[in-house]
C-alpha cells in the first residue's frame, strides 16, 4: 500500500510574534515592565538578566532567572517588573546551548514592552545572548527620547562573555564570599577566645604561686 501522506513542517524564517502585551499598574516614578517569552524545545537553556545604569559592566541587577527556571517547551511566560522611570536598562536573553530559542529547535520568541504598550523589540534568533538597551519611558509617543540599541551574538558567534553570564558561577563565588566571610568571623571569635582564656589561666596561676 502506498505510504501515508504526512505534510512537512513548515521552515521558518523569523521569530513568530509573542502574545499581546498584558498590562498591569505601578507605583507613580514608575514604568511597567513586561517580557513575553515563549519556550523553545529546550526551555531549561533559557535564561534571563534585568540590570538598571548606563554600563552594562557596573548596572544593578533588578531581576534575573536561572538555568532551569522554565520547564515546559513551546510555552508562553509573562514576566512583569516596576522598574524606574527616565533611567537607563539592559534586558539580556541566554542560550546555554548557544542556538537561540528559534528557529532550530522549536520556534520560540521574546518581547519587550512597557506600560501596556506593543513591544518595542522583539527576537529570539541569536547565538549564546542577545542584549537591548533602552530607556524606561511612560509613553511610547515621543520616539525621539525612546533609545534602543541591541547587541546580539549570530549563531556560530562568539562576543564577550562574563561570569555573571553563567549562574553557576554566580552562586558559586557568593558560596565563597559567604563561606570565607563565616569561616574568617569563627576563626577570628575562637582565637579571641583562646587567648582570653590562655591569660586568664597564667595570670590565675602566677598570682596563686606568688602568694604560696
Amino acid at each position: 500500500p502506498p505510504a501515508p501522506f504526512q505534510t512537512p513542517p513548515p521552515t521558518p524564517s523569523a521569530s513568530p510574534s509573542p502574545s499581546p502585551t498584558p498590562t498591569f499598574s505601578c507605583p507613580p516614578g514608575q514604568v511597567g515592565f513586561i517580557l513575553t517569552l515563549t519556550t523553545d524545545n529546550y526551555p531549561r537553556e533559557t535564561r534571563w538578566v534585568l540590570k538598571q545604569g548606563n554600563r552594562w559592566s557596573t548596572a544593578t541587577r533588578i531581576a534575573t532567572t536561572l538555568y532551569g527556571s522554565y520547564t515546559n517547551w513551546q510555552t508562553t511566560y509573562i514576566e512583569t517588573q516596576c522598574i524606574e522611570e527616565n533611567e537607563v536598562f539592559y534586558f539580556q536573553i541566554l542560550d546555554k546551548e548557544r542556538d537561540g530559542i528559534c528557529c532550530d529547535d522549536g520556534l520560540g520568541a521574546y518581547s519587550l514592552a512597557l506600560n501596556g504598550h506593543e513591544p518595542f523589540r522583539s527576537g529570539g534568533v541569536f547565538g549564546f545572548k542577545e542584549r537591548t538597551r533602552f530607556n524606561a519611558i511612560s509613553s511610547y509617543n515621543n520616539m525621539n527620547t525612546f533609545i534602543i540599541e541591541v547587541e546580539t551574538e549570530p549563531k556560530g558567534g562568539n562576543i564577550d562573555s562574563t561570569s555573571e553570564d553563567y549562574d553557576e558561577e554566580d552562586s558559586t563565588s557568593e558560596d565563597e564570599e559567604d563561606s570565607t566571610g563565616e569561616d574568617e568571623e569563627d576563626s577570628t571569635s575562637d582565637d579571641e577566645e583562646d587567648s582570653t582564656s590562655d591569660g586568664e589561666e597564667d595570670s590565675t596561676s602566677d598570682d596563686e604561686e606568688e602568694e604560696s
